[in-house]
């Protein structure tokens, strides 16, 4: 199932990151290969794979819901839509969107590492006003998500605990290169 969700994201992820640099598809790759550290305490790992790389197919590039249940089942289909903020120009409020995601033990997983992902990699490439935002939308959503989650699911509490750590580590972590920034303006970042 995971081999055939990775077939079908490579299909429509075929552009470059906001860096310019990086294939778009590595960003699928790259959850899913974490979400490969967390395989013990995933309570559904092929659907789990398969919902990392297809969670931005339906907001990006409008494949049908349809389409997705269709190939792999209610459980993918039903996380990646709970994990599209947007489909065909039609915009979910926030509250609701985080709420299905953290009644979802597949998305509410996803979430985290694609959140994960996204602090490893906009060091340099986002502006420092932009990486704050994403670090208070973090603290304002993905860590309360991630604890009701955790009390929906605990048989998936390691996973959880995981994410959990990894993004407070990252979060520490941009917060002290902002510092050093602050001291020593001549390192700026990009404004993207």
């Amino acid at each position: 199932m995971a081999l055939r969700a990775m077939n079908l994201a490579k299909q429509h992820h075929t552009g470059m990151r906001k860096d310019g640099v990086t294939p778009e598809f590595d960003h699928q790759v790259s959850i899913a290969h974490y979400l490969r550290t967390l395989d013990g305490s995933l309570l559904h790992p092929q659907e789990t794979y398969a919902a990392a790389l297809l969670h931005d197919v339906r907001e990006d590039y409008g494949l049908a819901d349809a389409e997705i249940r269709d190939q792999f089942g209610d459980l993918t289909a039903n996380a990646v839509h709970a994990l599209s903020k947007e489909f065909r120009g039609d915009r979910r409020p926030e509250a609701e969107v985080f709420a299905m995601i953290s009644a979802d033990p597949i998305a509410s997983v996803v979430k985290g590492c694609d959140r994960i992902h996204n602090h490893q990699t906009m060091v340099g490439v986002f502006s420092t006003r932009k990486q704050v935002a994403y670090i208070d939308e973090t603290n304002e959503w993905f860590f309360p998500m991630l604890k009701q989650a955790r009390r929906a699911f605990p048989e998936q509490e390691p996973a959880y605990e995981n994410v959990k750590t990894m993004l407070k580590s990252q979060i520490h972590l941009i917060e002290a290169v902002h510092e050093a920034l602050e001291r020593n303006p001549t390192f700026d970042t990009p404004e993207i």
